[in-house]
């Protein structure tokens, strides 16, 4: 055999290889093609799940959330978008559903970029009284940082009891103040207030 004739077959594998794994769904350097693949790669390298996506959220074009459920544990898992393919981005671990409290909740804030701050607050809602989860918070006023700003976010809880409050937290600096639990009626039936 011919030393042109090994090059055209080693070039031959490599190109197949190749071609196996991107339409396999996953390229460590090109990503997944879709983010739920991304997702579901992210679960299984991390030895979590497969959870029950409960829902799907997706923020600011190329980054999505998986708010899932497994046994026990939720989790708010986080794929990129970068180049042409969708990768890891965070929160795939589970935190434990504590059905003794009314909710059970958790937090991350990581810095994506030099535009993006993703700063998520999300939880479990186990008291069936609980139909809206409020969160407040307080931001540092860009002119004055004496100045503080005080906001509202909320979300209704559905059969699926999850909720989740995200944003980009880049230039806001925000500080949790509280959060609540309220019936059917508006009325607080839970609260825990942050430092």
């Amino acid at each position: 055999m011919s030393k042109k004739t090994v090059i055209l077959i080693v070039e031959w594998c490599i190109a197949i290889l190749f071609v196996f794994l991107f339409f396999r769904g996953y390229n460590p350097y090109m990503g997944s093609l879709t983010p739920t693949k991304a997702h579901e790669l992210s679960e299984r390298s991390y030895h979590y799940g497969p959870s029950k996506i409960v829902k799907v959220v997706p923020f600011g074009g190329n980054t999505t959330v998986y708010l899932g459920v497994y046994k026990e544990w939720f989790s708010s898992d986080t794929v990129i978008k970068r180049g042409l393919g969708w990768h890891p981005g965070g929160g795939v671990g589970g935190v434990w559903i504590d059905s003794s409290k009314p909710l059970t909740y958790s937090w991350s804030v990581s810095e994506r970029d030099k535009k993006l701050t993703l700063a998520q607050f999300y939880g479990y809602v186990s008291d069936p009284e609980i139909t809206t989860v409020v969160l407040y918070t307080e931001t540092d006023s860009v002119d004055n940082k004496e100045a503080r700003t005080l906001s509202t976010m909320s979300q209704e809880i559905n059969e699926d009891r999850m909720f989740l409050f995200i944003w980009n937290d880049k230039d806001l600096n925000s500080h949790w103040k509280s959060i609540q639990g309220l019936d059917q009626e508006g009325k607080v039936v839970y609260e825990e207030k942050f430092n």
